[in-house]
Parts: structure tokens; sequence; C-alpha cells
């Protein structure tokens, strides 16, 4: 029987096994954006779980899997935002729809690259190459996304506050580690397994 991971077909953007693999993760964000069950509603945000496909596919497929699961991440946050949007988001979304896309899917697609970049520069075992990756790679999403709201809309929130800019940032700063940390932990004890999984059937996509 041949090995799964002779050099695979090439059709266009990706080749075969990148777009299977790509279709995969994309219905399982799908599925969860859908469904709800990949966001846990808290007090100002909504956690969520949403990011591991995207790591999924970035360690498993490579660049080009990487960003466009994250795309579609990034398209069903910014969906939800229209449909039940978080304390946060409702502003951007009342303030400026444009920012509100920008906000949900450009740092979701950074997170694929990110992802990708941070394991091919990881030194290690494949254990702690993916789970190191994992966490950090979850960080980074987390500092991104409040990034982007503090950035394009940060100012515009305090002032409709009648709040210092600054205390926005301490905002952002606190849902960074009340979020960000369990969700990085998360992210690391559910990706490094199935990574572990998939190299031990000899799967290698990109």
């Amino acid at each position: 029987m041949e090995k799964i991971n002779q050099v695979p077909a090439h059709s266009g953007f990706m080749n075969v096994r990148q777009l299977t693999v790509t279709g995969f993760l994309a219905a399982i964000t799908i599925f969860l954006g859908l469904t709800g069950y990949g966001f846990i509603p808290l007090i100002v945000m909504n956690a969520t779980i949403l990011h591991i496909p995207t790591i999924i596919g970035s360690i498993a497929g490579g660049r080009k899997v990487g960003i466009v699961v994250g795309f579609i991440f990034g398209l069903f946050s910014f969906i939800r935002t229209l449909q039940a949007p978080s304390l946060l988001l409702l502003f951007a979304v009342q303030y400026n729809i444009a920012y509100d896309a920008i906000i949900c899917i450009v740092p979701r697609i950074l997170l694929g690259l990110v992802a990708y970049e941070l394991y091919r520069h990881m030194k290690g075992t494949e254990t702690i190459r993916t789970a190191v990756t994992a966490v950090l790679a979850t960080v980074c999403h987390t500092v991104m996304f409040l990034g982007s709201f503090t950035l394009l809309v940060g100012s515009a929130y305090a002032e409709s506050k009648g709040i210092p800019l600054m205390n926005v940032v301490n905002i952002m700063t606190g849902i960074t580690i009340a979020n960000g940390i369990p969700e990085a932990l998360i992210s690391g004890v559910i990706v490094t397994p199935i990574i572990i999984a998939l190299r031990r059937t000899g799967i290698k996509v990109d």
C-alpha cells in the first residue's frame, strides 16, 4: 500500500490534500459557528474555541489551509456580531460595521499565518512544538483581536462611556487574561493530541 505522505497532486491554489483538510476543518468551523457551540458567552465577550480548527489547519495543512480556515472563522464571527453581538462588538457594529468586519476577520486570517510560522520555527519534539504553538498562537490571536478593537474603535468607545482611553486598554488587558489564558490552555490540550494522531497515521499535506 502506498504511503499517504507521498507528493500530493496539485490543483491550482492548493493541492488535493490541502483542499480536503481545508474542507473538513471548514465544515467543523461552520458547524461550531452555526450551532453556537464554538462560542462560550461571558459577561463582556464571547470566549471561543473556534480558533482551534485554524491552528490545526496551519500545523497539519500548511499556511494556505490555516489562512482559509481562519477566514471562515472570522466570517462566522462577523455574522454572529450581526445576530447576537457581545457588549463590546455591539458597539463596534453600531459605530462602524466595516471596522467590525476588520476586527472579526483580519486577526483570524493572521492567526493562520502566525500559527504556521510559530510551528515552522519551533524547536523540540513534535509534542512540544505543537503544544507551544497552539498556546502561543491562541494568545497572539487574542491580542490581535482585542488590539484591533482598541485601535479602530477604542477612542470612540472610551468617549461614549466617558472614560479615558487607558481605561479601555486596561479592560482589554483584563479580557486577555480572563479569556486568553484559558483559551490558550484549552487549545494546547485539544490541538496537541489531534496533531500527534495525524502524524502517526502518516498524514502530511503541506
